[in-house]
């Protein structure tokens, strides 16, 4: 058994990186390890009552003394919650993110005793924050590329398979385009420039034959509306779907899922897009070259690479199913809860050792 305390900064939100940490601590509670969380008080409802909860508001600075004193005494009192458990594995930090893990960072002479563990979820353009822990995790190989020499073990996030009925009851919205005779190929999320909306309608405008179902809302979309409407004339082949929480049901009635990011730390819909067994297309960001063949990857910031990735989906849609199938498998073995706890819990054991 594991005395863990996972510890979050992030303040008010619940985006992939909170579900992310929320569901790990929950599972490895479930399991029998003795698991606490020290994360600000706005983050307390999403963590099941097995999960020791220690609110510390993550409002202040990263380096303030004062603050950083307090969440010293958090952690001790987070790790040392609970019966006694005579000896054992040495206890365990597990820091979450750049904040996070800058903060541990800093205490570190102040745990003695305590093994360090920090997740880096995108890319960083300092690894400084993740330098002197015990053990690193990424959560895929290109952010792994990106810490320059630290040693890191890759773990995607967890995205459990969706319910059973999932696409039927999206199907039963009555989304358009479904009977016009073409194929529907759709795209999920925030309508921000890092997703690259802009840049999938230019090459859509390029390549005639299919439809779009564009789903998510966001600052950019007045853009978009732009060029749709004015720039390309696309109005008759574009669903501006804004948000939806049958998001992942839409994927699969889709005859393809498309990732047109310019950058991205996963992409979460890339996987669910996997598990619903949707052929899809990326460009080159997060783990979309651990899942994909080559073929279906395309260069980031490219419109031109965008119209050849969408020409050769169109040419051959059947043909990319077939060759999809291994990414198919590989995301329902390695993409989901129970994996990415048991290689969590690995990484633990092979630091943790006796206690000091």
């Amino acid at each position: 058994m594991f005395r863990v305390c996972h510890v979050l900064a992030s303040v008010g939100e619940k985006g992939g990186l909170e579900k992310n940490v929320i569901e790990l601590a929950n599972e490895q509670a479930r399991q029998g390890h003795r698991v606490a969380a020290v994360a600000d008080p706005t983050m307390r409802e999403h963590f099941s009552g097995a999960v020791r909860f220690h609110a510390h508001p993550m409002g202040g600075g990263r380096v303030n003394p004062l603050n950083l004193w307090k969440l010293r005494k958090r952690i001790r009192e987070a790790l040392d919650d609970g019966p006694e458990d005579g000896g054992g594995p040495a206890p365990i930090v597990h820091a979450h993110a750049n904040k996070a893990g800058a903060m541990v960072r800093s205490l570190r002479r102040l745990l003695p005793g305590i093994r360090r563990v920090a997740t880096v979820q995108n890319i960083k353009r300092s690894a400084k924050p993740f330098r002197d822990y015990d053990a690193v995790i990424t959560a895929s190989a290109q952010v792994r590329d990106s810490l320059r020499g630290i040693p890191a073990t890759v773990i995607w996030n967890s995205i459990e398979p969706p319910p059973e009925g999932t696409r039927e009851a999206a199907l039963a919205t009555k989304p358009p385009f479904l009977d016009d005779g073409e194929p529907v190929f759709c795209t999920v999320g925030r309508l921000v420039p890092a997703k690259g909306m802009d840049l999938l309608l230019e090459a859509m405008a390029r390549v005639p034959g299919f439809r779009l179902w564009m789903v998510g809302e966001g600052l950019q979309r007045g853009q978009l509306e732009s060029i749709i409407s004015t720039r390309y004339g696309l109005g008759e082949r574009v669903w501006l779907a804004g948000h939806r929480d049958d998001a992942v049901g839409l994927m699969g009635c889709a005859d393809l899922f498309i990732v047109a990011s310019r950058n991205e730390g996963g992409p979460y819909t890339l996987a669910e897009a996997l598990h619903m067994k949707v052929p899809a297309i990326s460009t080159r960001v997060g783990f979309a070259a651990e899942f994909l063949p080559e073929s279906a990857l395309m260069e980031t910031h490219s419109i031109d690479e965008l119209e050849r990735g969408l020409r050769m989906a169109l040419k051959d849609l059947a043909g990319l199913r077939e060759r999809l199938q291994p990414s198919f498998d590989l995301v329902a073995r390695e993409v989901t809860l129970e994996a990415m706890t048991r290689k969590v819990l690995e990484v633990y054991a092979g630091i943790a050792g006796a206690a000091d």
